[in-house]
């Protein structure tokens, strides 16, 4: 691997838009593992509110959530793929119903790589080669086929549950079947759940699985861990996400993806927009790729 930390965090761009690009671009998988390493386990059992109704125990879930609207936090980012293990500095910057945001930056100094999620697109920035792809979420494969939109990722970022296409749960309560400390529930051929603590105050795992007969089983393994206090509640601090896409031969690829908030802040004073400069050429996905694993 290049001690180049630009071409090392460019490598790790290309690997997370491999995973969440389409299926076809994908490159060979040199072993399959599974896809995340939870860092806290639940055990099914008695709760603290075992025998309340769903209503009770998902506004118990939702309850956690931190009073504020912002988190910024610095982020050690993490991508794992069969033998290649890559870390970058970077920066997380969250505003609940408007967007989500990792810059990625070498040693902490000039930024290199940009992921954004806003309710209508997501956008990909490549700031050394002077590229950006920018798609709305349908056009994406794997967040396409996992039901997965801004609402649904904001949801996984923030530690809460969701449903597919809705931006709130008050209407959705009677589509959960709660079992022990198991949260499930089912979409067409998507299929979703959750485990939760033994109080039912944090989720600790998310997966999202998708069946296709055509490229088989797609998953979206969300495990959290490290619980820190902010805003008034605690908060995972360690995300780890497990990306399984399915193809048509049957086989699968695997990319973790570990984010560590280090300092985690309700700043407010930063825009929500990123305006791509006009000088930036825009891309489909496979050029991008193509060009940065040349690297």
């Amino acid at each position: 691997m290049s001690n180049n930390p630009r071409k090392i965090t460019i490598l790790a761009l290309a690997m997370l838009l491999a995973a969440c690009g389409s299926k076809k671009n994908l490159v060979k998988d040199p072993g399959s593992n599974n896809p995340s390493a939870t860092t806290s386990t639940v055990t099914p059992g008695q709760t603290s509110v075992q025998g309340a109704d769903n209503a009770t125990i998902l506004r118990n879930v939702t309850s956690s959530l931190p009073a504020s609207a912002n988190l910024v936090s610095s982020i050690d980012f993490t991508i794992k793929r069969g033998s290649k293990d890559i870390s970058v500095d970077g920066k997380i910057s969250m505003r609940r119903d408007e967007v989500i945001r990792i810059q990625l930056s070498p040693m902490g100094l000039v930024e290199v790589g940009r992921m954004e999620f806003t309710r209508d697109s997501v956008l990909i920035m490549d700031r050394i080669h002077k590229q950006y792809l920018k798609s709305s979420y349908d056009k994406v494969g794997f967040l396409r086929d996992n039901g997965i939109d801004f609402y649904a990722l904001q949801a996984l970022f923030w530690n809460q549950l969701f449903v597919p296409g809705e931006k709130d749960l008050d209407k959705s309560v009677g589509k959960f079947d709660i079992k022990d400390n198991v949260i499930s529930l089912s979409s067409g051929k998507m299929k979703y759940q959750w485990t939760a603590d033994t109080g039912f105050e944090h989720l600790m795992t998310a997966l999202a699985t998708y069946s296709s007969t055509k490229h088989g089983t797609s998953k979206l393994d969300w495990a959290y861990g490290d619980f820190k206090n902010f805003a008034g509640k605690t908060f995972p601090a360690r995300h780890t996400v497990g990306i399984t896409a399915g193809t048509s031969s049957g086989s699968s690829k695997n990319i973790n993806v570990i984010i560590t908030l280090k300092n985690m802040k309700t700043d407010s004073g930063w825009d929500t927009i990123t305006k791509v400069p006009s000088k930036y050429k825009p891309v489909e996905l496979k050029d991008v790729i193509n060009q940065i694993m040349k690297l």
